[in-house]
């Protein structure tokens, strides 16, 4: 997710600002905040990528250049190593690496390796990761609530019965709905009535694959040879009946 730092430190009063401003004092760590806008290095387009390290090797000393294939095996490793960090993070991590601000050995010995790479990175990285938990807003930093078994429950019989209720195939959570319930002993189901809602699953699948052509035909009849799907399906309709009888 790219942030910008200008909206954050609008957004907030100066009041509320005291878990920003303890490490974003430091020019390196507004650096790295400001450095997570940008391209993805995994979408990044090669001339940028190759321009970026030409920047880089001018930056650490580089006097011998990588050949063509090196080249390659660098622009891979970056893209698949790193992909989700941005082209201006990999510029920053470099220069913060040569300033001595990151903890890490610069000393390339005239090799831009895969390793050496890692090296600035990985330290980089750390820092990064540090400055993303300073710069975390209130809302990202709230805990999604976690959903009880009664609202799991209600959610999905409230889905169905606002709905056209035309078709027990379109329960939504059927098989944990079901096992809640089951757990809570709100589901009793004789032998007899496991028989009929069977025959009614079968008779359904029947009249419906009569009404397909060709390859979907072809999909729903081996649908209907899954035992788990049948057994989702049986779910499905006994919880239909659960949920009608409630609204009776």
């Amino acid at each position: 997710m790219e942030i910008n730092l200008n909206q954050i430190l609008k957004a907030h009063p100066n009041n509320e600002l005291s878990s920003l401003k303890v490490g974003l004092i430091l020019d390196s760590d507004r650096q790295i905040a400001e450095a997570f806008t940008g391209e993805r290095l995994d979408k990044v387009e090669k001339t940028t990528l190759k321009s970026t390290l030409a920047y880089i090797f001018q930056l650490i000393g580089l006097t011998k250049y990588p050949e063509n294939e090196e080249f390659f095996i660098i622009d891979d490793y970056i893209r698949t190593s790193y992909p989700n960090f941005t082209i201006n993070e990999l510029r920053t991590a470099f220069k913060l690496a040569v300033q001595g601000k990151l903890d890490c050995n610069i000393e390339h010995y005239e090799k831009f390796s895969p390793k050496y790479i890692s090296q600035i990175m990985n330290a980089y990285k750390n820092r990064a990761n540090e400055v993303r938990k300073m710069i975390k807003t209130p809302e990202e930093s709230k805990e999604v609530p976690k959903l009880t078994d009664e609202d799991i429950v209600r959610f999905s019989k409230e889905d169905w019965l606002n709905g056209k209720r035309n078709d027990f195939n379109k329960v939504f959570n059927a098989d944990k709905v079901f096992y809640i319930l089951l757990k809570q002993g709100k589901l009793k189901i004789p032998p007899e009535e496991i028989i009929e809602t069977i025959n009614i699953v079968r008779q359904d699948n029947f009249d419906r694959l009569n009404k397909l052509y060709g390859a979907d035909a072809k999909e729903f009849s081996k649908k209907i040879k899954n035992e788990d799907f049948i057994d989702t399906q049986c779910k499905k309709l006994t919880l239909v009946k659960y949920f009608e009888n409630l609204s009776d």
